[in-house]
């Protein structure tokens, strides 16, 4: 019997886990951390594998998980009052199309963290997850109708603030 849970569960980590580590990673931009995080969230999955009641898909039970741990990691954060995410200098060279990709991306993403945390939690999931509206929904236990108008509102927010910081203060 053990070994069949832990096969299904193994299964089942293996599909998620990526979309696990890439939410924990836009909550914190560190990838030790992410590793971290994701490593937990596996840990409390495998220990409440046999409470899954069926009453949403597994996805959404998983990121139900991912949640909260990405929750208590936020607030162990707020408690040791350190920053672990690290400022790199930036180059004043001629920059190339790469660079200016990923430079784009940085400010798309920082936008993002800066936004209310009910827009940027939908965006994370939607976007870095890969989650459906009514996984979503019952991630967060909120109507779809509320998923809808908190992702738009976050993307109309994304696309002012962007557009700020490309035509200057």
């Amino acid at each position: 019997m053990k070994e069949k849970i832990a096969t299904e569960f193994q299964e089942f980590w293996t599909q998620a886990a990526g979309k696990v580590r890439a939410y924990m990673f836009c909550a914190c931009g560190n990838q030790a951390d992410a590793d971290d995080m994701t490593q937990d969230c596996c840990l409390r999955a495998l220990r409440a594998w046999g409470q899954y009641n069926g009453k949403a898909s597994r996805q959404a039970w998983l990121f139900g998980i991912a949640r909260r741990t990405r929750v208590d990691w936020l607030r162990e954060q707020i408690r040791e009052n350190t920053n672990k995410e690290a400022q790199k200098p930036e180059l004043k060279n001629e920059a190339s199309v790469e660079e200016t990709k990923e430079n784009n991306i940085k400010i798309v993403w920082d936008v993002i963290k800066n936004l209310n945390e009910e827009y940027s939690e939908v965006i994370h999931l939607r976007f870095a997850a890969g989650l459906s509206y009514e996984q979503i929904a019952h991630t967060l236990e909120i109507p779809v109708g509320t998923v809808r108008s908190r992702l738009h509102r976050g993307l109309k927010a994304i696309k002012d603030n962007v557009g700020d910081r490309e035509n200057g203060p």
